[in-house]
């Protein structure tokens, strides 16, 4: 997969759950010396845990996944790459995709596209960052922009609603969401990823499983490499283990040094 590449070689990242789709890329982005397959994956999770700890240059990123969509996949992400979308659906707002300056591959990849889609990344001129702000200009513009103040939780027939104030962290586990009151947890609807980008700014990710509010942190304990162990004050004193990926996030909502 990788071979000899100079210093200026572009660190890319494959991520598509088809082995076929894989396939055709990997062989068609062969001709393309630039780019350095440094990784393939097959879901999203494993797609933005690759990318927070890799950190690659560059991500060929599937819409449609098991575990995190492509949107989810950017909405986690720590570190920021270029993002090329492959779909094999017209009606993912590809027009609004050229618009906002962001490239696309509509599957079955050609080369004579790929090779425009390469030219495109030379030359772009702006970094990851302006890329990932688009980005997330695009996906809002289909969503509703206000922090939500309460959490929707079905009870039989029911629905009851939970203060955001009143949740200490919000935990992925088999699948299913659950946040965590200071006694107490309930199963709630939606991905991890959908109520990151609901809830207010005092809820940070430690994990690809954990979200934790911030007014509800005891300590934290430096654990290893650059990972810590959150302390929460709810009745049992949870204690959640961070991941290295969101070192920096946690660092930098928090005021920590390094």
């Amino acid at each position: 997969m990788s071979g000899s590449h100079s210093q200026s070689s572009i660190r890319t990242l494959l991520a598509d759950d088809e082995a076929v789709a894989l396939h055709r890329l990997r062989k068609l982005l062969s001709v393309h010396p630039i780019i350095n397959i440094v990784g393939e994956v097959s879901d999203g999770t494993a797609a933005a845990e690759f990318i927070n700890g890799q950190r690659p240059d560059l991500v060929f990123l599937d819409i449609r996944m098991p575990g995190f969509n492509g949107f989810e996949v950017l909405q986690g992400l720590v570190h920021k790459p270029l993002i090329v979308f492959v779909t094999a659906y017209e009606e993912y707002a590809i027009k609004a995709f050229e618009e906002n300056s962001l490239d696309y591959l509509l599957k079955p990849v050609e080369p004579e596209r790929l090779a425009i889609t390469i030219q495109r990344i030379l030359d772009n001129k702006m970094n990851g960052v302006d890329l990932l702000q688009k980005i997330g200009q695009l996906i809002h513009t289909t969503r509703v922009q206000d922090p939500i103040r309460a959490v929707p939780v079905k009870i039989g027939n029911k629905i009851t609603f939970v203060s955001v104030d009143d949740i200490i962290y919000l935990e992925a586990r088999d699948k299913y969401v659950y946040i965590h009151t200071h006694n107490d947890q309930k199963l709630v609807d939606n991905t991890l990823a959908y109520w990151q980008e609901r809830l207010p700014s005092g809820f940070i990710r430690i994990h690809r499983g954990l979200i934790v509010n911030v007014v509800h942190v005891r300590e934290l304990q430096r654990y290893f490499k650059g990972t810590y162990i959150v302390v929460m004050n709810d009745a049992k004193g949870s204690k959640l283990r961070s991941s290295y990926s969101y070192a920096d996030e946690i660092r930098r909502h928090l005021l920590l040094s390094e």
